[in-house]
C-alpha cells in the first residue's frame, strides 16, 4: 500500500463518487478506480458496495479513519521537516462545539495567524457531548474545543481562559431598559428572551444553575435556537433581549443595541483537547499561542 492509495481512497469517500474524486485529484477516473482495486487486493477485501452510488462495506468504514490518521502521519512527517527550518508551511484542523466559535477561538486564530501568517486552518464543526471526541478518534481534526471533559483515555488537554462577561443585549428602541450600571438575573427573567446557549452545554448548564439559585425559574425563551447568526437580527428588531459574551455584546454595540453588563459570573470554561500522539508542529505552535494567553 502506498500514500496514493490511502489519498484516493479518502477523497473518493469525501467526494461521493470516483468521478467527483478524480476532478479534485486532477486525475482521469480510471487512475482512481484502478488505484482503489490495487488497494483492495492490498487488503483482501472490498471497499465499496458498487452501485448507482459508491457505498462504503462495513471494512470500508473501519479503514477511513485510520487512512485519514496515515494521511496525517505522512503530512506530519513532511512539515517536521519543513519545520526545523521554518514555520511556512502547514495546515492545523480543528473541531469546534456550536457557540465557541466566536468566543474564545476566533481571538485565538487571529493571535495565530498573526504570529504565522503561511499557517492556514481549517475549523470544523464538533458535536456536544461524547460525540464530539469521535472527531479527534477518527482523525478528522487534531484539536477539539469543547467545554465537555473527554470521556476517553489518551486525551491531554490545555485550559482556553474566558474571562470576557456575559452582557444582556436590548434593541435600540427597547421599550424598557433597566436603569443600572448591569442587569441583574431577576430583571432579565421579565423580559423575552433570545437565548443562543446551546442544549447540553456547560455554558447552558452554568446558566440555568444560576437562576436556580437566585430562585427563579427557566427563562422564557421568546426564541431558542442553535444557530447564533440568527440572534444578532432577532435582538436588532426587538423579538428579544439577547444574552451574549461580552465580545459579541460589543458588536452588537456598535449595531445600536443597548448592552449591559449582565450580574453574574462568565457562563463558560473551555479546553482544547488533543489525542496523546505527537503532535505536528503546526497545532504545538497553536497551542503555545493559546498558552500565552
Amino acid at each position: 500500500m502506498e500514500r496514493r492509495h490511502f489519498a484516493h481512497f479518502v477523497a473518493v469517500v469525501d467526494a461521493g463518487s470516483v468521478s467527483g474524486a478524480a476532478r479534485r485529484l486532477h486525475l482521469s477516473q480510471p487512475a482512481v478506480s484502478q488505484s482503489l482495486r490495487e488497494l483492495e487486493r492490498s487488503l483482501h477485501t472490498t471497499l465499496f458496495v458498487r452501485g448507482r452510488r459508491l457505498t462504503l462495506t462495513p471494512a470500508g468504514r473501519a479503514l477511513i479513519g485510520p487512512a485519514r490518521q496515515t494521511l496525517r502521519g505522512f503530512d506530519a512527517a513532511r512539515v517536521a521537516v519543513e519545520a526545523v527550518e521554518s514555520m511556512h508551511v502547514g495546515r492545523l484542523d480543528i473541531a469546534v462545539v456550536h457557540g465557541m466559535s466566536y468566543d474564545p477561538l476566533a481571538p485565538i486564530l487571529v493571535r495565530f495567524r498573526r504570529r504565522f501568517p503561511d499557517m492556514s486552518l481549517r475549523v470544523l464543526h464538533a458535536p456536544f457531548g461524547p460525540e464530539g471526541f469521535e472527531i479527534l478518534r477518527r482523525g478528522e481534526a487534531e484539536l477539539l474545543l469543547t467545554d465537555h471533559p473527554a470521556p476517553f483515555p489518551r486525551h491531554s488537554d490545555v485550559p482556553v481562559p474566558i474571562a470576557k462577561r456575559m452582557v444582556a443585549a436590548f434593541a435600540a428602541d427597547a421599550p424598557v431598559v433597566p436603569q443600572g450600571e448591569t442587569v441583574t438575573l431577576a430583571e432579565l427573567m421579565t423580559f423575552p428572551l433570545i437565548i443562543g446557549l446551546p442544549e447540553r452545554s456547560a455554558s447552558q448548564q452554568h446558566f440555568v444553575a444560576r437562576l436556580a439559585e437566585a430562585g427563579l425559574g427557566l427563562p422564557h425563551a421568546a426564541v431558542a435556537t442553535d444557530h447564533r447568526e440568527l440572534i444578532m437580527p432577532l435582538l436588532l428588531a426587538g423579538v428579544g433581549v439577547a444574552v451574549l459574551p461580552e465580545p459579541e455584546g460589543e458588536l452588537a454595540h456598535r449595531l445600536g443595541a443597548v448592552v449591559k453588563p449582565l450580574d453574574m459570573p462568565p457562563l463558560r470554561s473551555a479546553s482544547i483537547f488533543h489525542r496523546q500522539d505527537p503532535l505536528s508542529p503546526v497545532a504545538s505552535a497553536f497551542l503555545d499561542v493559546v498558552r500565552d494567553v
